[in-house]
């Protein structure tokens, strides 16, 4: 079965959080019914219960810190492993003891001693191999982006450059064809845009970890509207969202709608060129994900170039046309959404970028809803 990133960070917090506060009982009642001195009571008692406290207190923090489920589960997957060995290892040289002829005093509370001892143990190597392996996935993702961005670069610029460079060539023969003047202006434009986008993902690879933040993508898809319109008079954008969808983002969440709407009219090869963007508000229904949908009218996004995007990195004989929609596939994932691509019908493509809401949101969301068996007041 497979358990969505919330709900392995559910499962995984129960554990941890179970298991410190497990410990810490049987602690607790320990030292509530043996009269030890206090030498004993500091040594045999408190410091273990110490580490069960500890475990219980490291979940807390790893909540409040966001870790991803899967990595939470890791942990409490570490933590339930140690606690288990130590304990296991006690009782086998408990069982030597008795074979040796000596009695053991208290052998369940050495046990939860042992037991304490290893989930303290097991959280942070958890906690530890949990870093190391975001470490090396973000390595891995980074390199993967960097292969784009080189070829890209070494590409579609040098062949961009070389049409410029040989219709530059034939105006100077015949400074009245009109058509590779044209040409020249758009694969001028067509470089700059390519710049700014370059600068983009160079800002988006530096800044590393941004916290997400909340963005009204409702207010920015009409900003980014309103300005492809005024570059393409011909085009008919239809937008249909709510005054406000609120979302947390990237703060570079603008960039990757414009680069989506501009896609739709730019590659588009009809006369007047369509684009409808509308609220996925709620199209999945018991689910935190909201955003918009994109749909354009034009000849639609190749099977092998959606391919390219879901899987994550180019080849020599499989790449995206261009760096945009790159730009848009990264934005979404750092902002921790989801992007997917479809096909319109009947012709064009639909591109749907989902985020999740902001917690506040969700809060309000959850406890709005009625109770069971209830209705709405």
């Amino acid at each position: 079965m497979h358990l969505s990133e919330s709900a392995k960070a559910r499962v995984g917090l129960f554990l941890i959080l179970g298991i410190g506060v497990g410990l810490v009982a049987l602690h607790v009642a320990h030292a509530a019914g043996d009269r030890e001195s206090l030498q004993t009571f500091l040594s045999g008692n408190l410091i273990p219960m110490l580490f069960g406290l500890g475990v219980f207190v490291g979940g807390l923090w790893l909540r409040r810190r966001g870790t991803d489920g899967r990595h939470v589960l890791r942990v409490a997957g570490w933590c339930a492993l140690g606690a288990v060995a130590l304990a296991g290892q006690t009782a086998l040289m408990t069982v030597y003891q008795h074979g040796e002829g000596v009695e053991m005093s208290h052998q369940i509370y050495v046990f939860v001693n042992a037991a304490s001892g290893g989930a303290a143990v097991g959280f942070v190597v958890g906690f530890y191999d949990s870093r190391q392996r975001v470490a090396r996935e973000t390595s891995s993702q980074l390199s993967r982006q960097l292969g784009v961005l080189n070829r890209v670069l070494r590409h579609d610029i040098r062949t961009n450059a070389n049409l410029i460079h040989g219709h530059a060539e034939l105006l100077a023969e015949d400074l009245d064809d009109a058509e590779r003047a044209r040409m020249v202006q758009e694969q001028s434009a067509e470089l700059v845009k390519m710049g700014d986008q370059a600068r983009e993902i160079e800002r988006l690879l530096q800044e590393g970890d941004v916290e997400t933040e909340p963005v009204d993508v409702a207010s920015l898809a009409e900003t980014s509207c309103e300005q492809v319109a005024r570059e393409h008079p011909e085009a008919d954008i239809d937008v249909s969202l709510p005054d406000e969808l609120v979302v947390r983002a990237h703060p570079l969440v603008e960039s990757a709608l414009r680069n989506v709407i501009e896609n739709a009219v730019e590659h588009n090869d009809k006369e007047t060129p369509r684009v409808a963007i509308e609220s996925l508000d709620g199209d999945r229904p018991g689910t935190d994900l909201v955003g918009v949908r994109i749909a354009d009218n034009g000849p639609g996004i190749p099977a092998g170039e959606r391919e390219v995007f879901e899987r994550g990195y180019e080849t020599p004989l499989e790449h995206a046309s261009g760096l945009g929609l790159w730009l848009v596939n990264w934005i979404v994932s750092e902002s921790g959404g989801r992007i997917r691509f479809e096909e319109n019908e009947p012709e064009g493509s639909v591109i749907r970028l989902r985020f999740e809401r902001p917690r506040a949101a969700r809060s309000d969301r959850a406890s709005s809803a009625p109770a069971a068996g209830g209705t709405p007041s």
